[in-house]
């Protein structure tokens, strides 16, 4: 198994593990029942603009479906953000939606109104979440809403599952990310749990969506 013990050397490894899976056709995620759940919960959850459109991040669009589809249905000015250009997206019908390649530790375009991270959470190093999440909260303008997705935990316990090569997949338990985001000013609001239809090793698993406003 690949390891980097900096920050960019595992950029590069989730990079080019998602570079392959894409070329492969892997992308099963892209355009799943689970990934429109997810949009779902992030619509519902979305706050009001307080001036004019709203602004949303949309962080690891991948090809930029789930982007049109926030642009779309709230009308907004949507960023959909990669570290890979695999965007081929459709334009929107209503809203806009943008695309910005790049890392999300040095995305500056704030204030949003709405931030959504549909599995790019548990992908990351165990000792980059804090940063991750004070990056995302300062983004985000007061009273804005960060929706999470990532895998939820089968065994009530946060166990990393890597790949080999190198990527980490983390099984994540709802009191850990509510602490983890607690901890920089952000409020849990709103859950749901969604069934991937999927078992490993023994294992029904399912997805953990997470809304939470900033103060």
């Amino acid at each position: 198994m690949r390891q980097e013990t900096d920050y960019p050397g595992y950029r590069r490894i989730v990079r080019d593990s998602f570079e392959h899976w894409y070329q492969a056709g892997k992308d099963s995620w892209t355009g799943a029942p689970t990934n429109d759940k997810v949009t779902d919960f992030s619509t519902a959850n979305a706050p009001l603009p307080v001036h004019g459109t709203r602004r949303v991040l949309d962080v690891g669009c991948g090809r930029g479906h789930q982007t049109v589809q926030l642009a779309e249905r709230l009308d907004a000015d949507v960023v959909g953000l990669d570290l890979l250009d695999v965007w081929d997206a459709r334009r929107p019908a209503h809203g806009t939606a943008r695309f910005r390649q790049g890392d999300f530790l040095s995305f500056a375009e704030g204030p949003v109104d709405l931030l959504v991270d549909n599995g790019c959470l548990h992908h990351q190093r165990r000792e980059e979440w804090p940063g991750w999440v004070e990056h995302g909260r300062a983004l985000l303008r007061p009273g804005g809403v960060w929706v999470v997705s990532c895998f939820l935990s089968p065994t009530a316990e946060v166990v990393a599952k890597p790949l080999a090569d190198g990527r980490l997949n983390w099984w994540l338990t709802e009191s850990a990310v509510t602490e983890l985001f607690a901890r920089s000013g952000l409020t849990a609001t709103q859950r749901t749990v969604i069934d991937r239809q999927f078992n490993y090793q023994g294992h029904w698993l399912k997805y953990l969506a997470l809304a939470f406003v900033r103060s």
